[in-house]
């Protein structure tokens, strides 16, 4: 049997995901990374992209997460993300419209502040069409 690890995906209304698992793949502000079990001890920024997860059973899952912190401790690794949807969860019209919105922002100019959050509407909005295939 494989090594395995305990996982957990929080965001702040609940814990999104938590098992025992073989692997995760992630999007680090440094490039992308992954961790098994065994891993060294880390903490790090990890960019709104998308998670995948391989189960103790070998099944795969994929996340959208909006940002957050990964840590690495004693094999348990917990990701700390304000926003997080799993696969098959999108939903793509809210999502097209949140994309609409923010693609509109940023052609009406702004603040350079407004433009930070309207960017990052942006890249959320299409991250989660992404993991939809909607995109």
């Amino acid at each position: 049997m494989s090594k395995t690890f305990k996982f957990e995906i929080v965001a702040p209304e609940k814990i999104v995901y938590g098992d025992t698992v073989k692997s995760i793949s992630a999007v680090g502000t440094e490039g992308a990374f992954g961790v098994l079990a065994g891993h060294a001890p880390l903490i790090t920024e990890i960019q709104t992209s998308i998670l995948t997860v391989v189960d103790a059973n070998g099944k795969t899952f994929r996340f959208a997460l909006d940002g957050g912190f990964l840590e690495v401790m004693a094999n348990n690794v917990v990701v700390l993300t304000d926003s997080c949807v799993k696969e098959g969860e999108v939903s793509v019209e809210k999502a097209r419209a949140e994309k609409e919105a923010a693609e509109k922002a940023l052609h009406a100019g702004g603040s350079a502040d407004e433009k930070l959050r309207s960017q990052a509407a942006l890249k959320r909005a299409d991250t989660w069409l992404k993991l939809a295939n909607a995109h």
